[in-house]
C-alpha cells in the first residue's frame, strides 16, 4: 500500500515541495476512505438480519421446541436481529419489545389472536451487556435478557 501510494505521488508530484502540498491534500481523504471501509466492512460481515422466533404464551416467551419461559438471547453487539412474535393464545394480546437506546422501547405490532405474527427488526447495541426484552403488555412477566457479547 506505501509503495502504492508513493508512486501515485511521484507520478502526481515529481518535486519534494508538490509532493508535501498533494500529501496533505489527500490524507483528509484517505482518512474518510479508511473510515468508510471499516463501515462497509462491518456491515459486509451481517449481510441478513438474525432471525429468533419467540412464542407467547402463558404469559411467557418461549423459543420453538424449548420449555424454558423467557429464555436468554444471546447476539453478537452491533449484529442486525429480527424477532419474530407468535401468539399461541386466543384473545391475549402480546408484543415484544427492546430498549431503544433514548430511555425507551422499540416494539412490534400488537398480536392479538391464535397463531398471528409480528416482527420487530434492530440492530444490536454496540455496548455488550444485558439488555431486557418485554412484553410491553405484561412486563412484569414477561421479560427476558438480551446478552450482548
Amino acid at each position: 500500500m506505501t509503495q502504492l501510494l508513493t508512486a501515485t505521488l511521484d507520478a502526481i508530484a515529481p518535486d519534494r515541495r508538490s509532493r508535501s502540498r498533494v500529501a496533505l491534500l489527500l490524507a483528509p481523504v484517505l482518512a474518510l476512505l479508511v473510515a468508510c471501509g471499516g463501515v462497509l466492512a462491518a456491515r459486509a460481515a451481517w449481510p441478513d438480519p438474525r432471525e429468533i422466533t419467540l412464542v407467547a404464551r402463558d404469559m411467557a416467551f418461549y423459543l420453538p421446541g424449548d420449555p424454558t419461559p423467557n429464555p436468554r438471547l444471546v447476539v453478537e453487539r452491533g449484529e442486525p436481529v429480527r424477532l419474530l412474535l407468535r401468539n399461541a393464545e386466543r384473545g391475549m394480546p402480546h408484543d415484544v419489545a427492546v430498549p431503544d437506546g433514548d430511555g425507551g422501547w422499540d416494539a412490534s405490532r400488537k398480536v392479538r389472536g391464535r397463531d398471528e405474527t409480528a416482527e420487530l427488526t434492530f440492530e444490536a447495541p454496540q455496548m455488550a451487556g444485558g439488555y431486557e426484552y418485554i412484553c410491553t403488555l405484561h412486563s412484569r412477566m414477561m421479560r427476558g435478557v438480551l446478552e450482548v457479547r
